[in-house]
């Protein structure tokens, strides 16, 4: 399912840097201290090479919103925008086998902020797409599943992206490794779940 490309964060600017601090290896750490007080003459240096058409941040940036755009023009029929989809088609994806998920786990599937996705499944559960109940082992957790309705809906929607999918990133998915490569840079397995962190306890 290559439309997680488009998964949203919202963050606060703080809570933004602090985790992407956290995710930065010590070697990159003291690379950008170094950087960071690089003198005038050698910062100029530097940037005597730099191209934005070559920096692969920047295009990463760029595919992301022309992708995000061909999705929300795909699911304009459907009345659901992007963010609506991913966390109505993690809800169904994480139950699909029988457990509902909790509402943290669809937050990380679709990698969403645990706020937003709350606030999104009120709007889902309001049109009757999903259900929210409290988890009878642990009363501070909320078990979400989808309804029919739901259901067939995230279902219809998978297909129309994986379809829209298959045209955007038809040249890219036929470079040998892209997918994997893309899997790397998420941070995702190739059932979709997040991968632990390198150097993470894995217990």
């Amino acid at each position: 399912m290559v439309w997680v490309l488009g998964s949203v964060r919202v963050l606060s600017w703080l809570d933004l840097g602090a985790r992407c601090n956290m995710s930065l290896s010590e070697e990159m750490r003291r690379e950008i201290a170094s950087l960071e007080a690089l003198p005038l003459e050698d910062l100029e240096e530097a940037l005597r090479h730099h191209s934005a058409g070559h920096t692969p941040g920047f295009l990463l940036r760029h595919a992301t919103l022309r992708w995000q755009r061909q999705v929300a023009a795909a699911l304009a029929g459907m009345s659901l925008t992007h963010v609506q989809f991913l966390v109505l088609s993690s809800t169904w994806w994480l139950g699909r086998e029988g457990e509902a998920p909790r509402q943290r786990e669809i937050a990380a599937h679709a990698g969403l902020e645990p706020v937003l996705t709350s606030q999104v499944l009120k709007t889902l559960e309001r049109a009757g797409h999903i259900t929210r109940d409290r988890d009878v082992q642990d009363a501070r957790a909320v078990r979400v599943a989808v309804t029919p309705a739901g259901k067939d809906l995230a279902r219809r929607c998978v297909v129309i992206l994986d379809k829209l999918g298959e045209e955007f990133f038809a040249d890219a998915m036929a470079t040998p490794g892209f997918l994997d490569a893309i899997r790397g840079l998420a941070g995702r397995d190739s059932t979709g779940h997040e991968l632990p962190e390198p150097g993470a306890d894995p217990g």
